[in-house]
């Protein structure tokens, strides 16, 4: 009875344990999430904190459309549709983990308007205003991703060319998207600092805070199994590449520090589509643009016309 004791016990203290990994790693709930309006001054950002704010400033001053379509489960999930010219081609843009689509977009809203592209700036499930409290790291993500190009067909017609672009988490989500078969209105892919599978980055930033990555790893892959339902190895950036007939421009920040430089490299090598890759010299995570817009805006605005 003692023995059977001790394990019930131990059986608690490690549901209980892997539980509040579980909630650290993939649940933001609404009152914890970012407001766009107040850039952080961390390290991250603190260099470019005033061009952010004349950008979420512009963002805010020019007309937009609030949009919402229903997730696969049953999500409401939330956009800013900023239309700047009709028939023109529409941009969807996909935030990274924990950010905003004011932060991590502002590279991608400034080119679509400036050259008038259309933009679909999407608020991910568990940020902003989109319903559900998890994040997957893109699994599920994905399907959201999906969604948004089926409405975008719908709205604008079987003519529209649609391009997608995300940075960090919003990258994998776009790129793992390409195996769910997307509308053939998709013509590019903007991938910006995106990392190679939900698996490989929980693991790098693990080893990042210095914690050993084999027991905190199975804590995160069995939270996520036990907890979120879903299975941190079912898709990968890594494996949907391979297979990618869409044209994608890497980006990566020379001095990411979340996102290691050599995940770019990795999916830029396995990818067997048409290719193209810029590094930012001196950036950081999801600052490439911020950083040095004239050669991201080169670089994107060529591709963008060579699709």
């Amino acid at each position: 009875m003692t023995v059977l004791c001790s394990i019930f016990i131990l059986g608690i203290i490690f549901l209980l344990t892997d539980y509040c990994v579980y909630r650290i790693v993939f649940y933001l709930p609404q009152k914890k999430r970012p407001d766009f309006h107040n850039v952080p001054e961390s390290n991250l950002y603190k260099a470019h904190r005033e061009k952010m704010l004349e950008c979420v400033k512009d963002m805010e001053q020019s007309p937009y459309e609030e949009i919402t379509i229903q997730s696969k489960d049953g999500y409401l999930l939330y956009g800013r549709l900023y239309h700047v010219k009709k028939d023109a081609p529409l941009m969807i843009f996909f935030h990274g983990y924990h950010g905003t689509f004011a932060w991590d977009g502002y590279g991608c809203y400034k080119i679509c308007k400036e050259n008038d592209i259309n933009i679909l700036m999407v608020d991910e499930r568990a940020h902003g205003k989109s319903d559900s409290n998890v994040i997957t790291f893109g699994l599920k993500e994905r399907y959201d991703c999906k969604l948004w190009t089926e409405y975008a067909v719908k709205r604008f017609g079987e003519n529209v060319e649609i391009f997608l672009a995300g940075v960090s988490m919003g990258a994998a989500s776009v790129l793992m998207a390409t195996e769910l078969g997307l509308v053939p209105n998709v013509k590019g892919i903007v991938a910006d600092c995106g990392f190679t599978s939900p698996q490989d980055i929980i693991k790098e930033n693990i080893k990042q805070m210095k914690l050993p990555v084999k027991p905190v790893y199975v804590l995160v892959k069995i939270g996520a199994y036990l907890f979120g339902h879903f299975d941190l190895v079912e898709a990968s950036s890594y494996q949907a590449v391979k297979g990618l007939n869409i044209p994608v421009l890497f980006i990566h920040g020379e001095q990411d520090s979340v996102v290691p430089v050599s995940m770019n490299h990795a999916l830029y090598e396995a990818c067997n589509g048409k290719k193209s890759r810029i590094i930012i010299e001196g950036a950081d995570h999801a600052n490439s643009a911020l950083t040095d817009y004239g050669a991201y805006k080169k670089a994107v605005l060529e591709f963008l016309r060579e699709c």
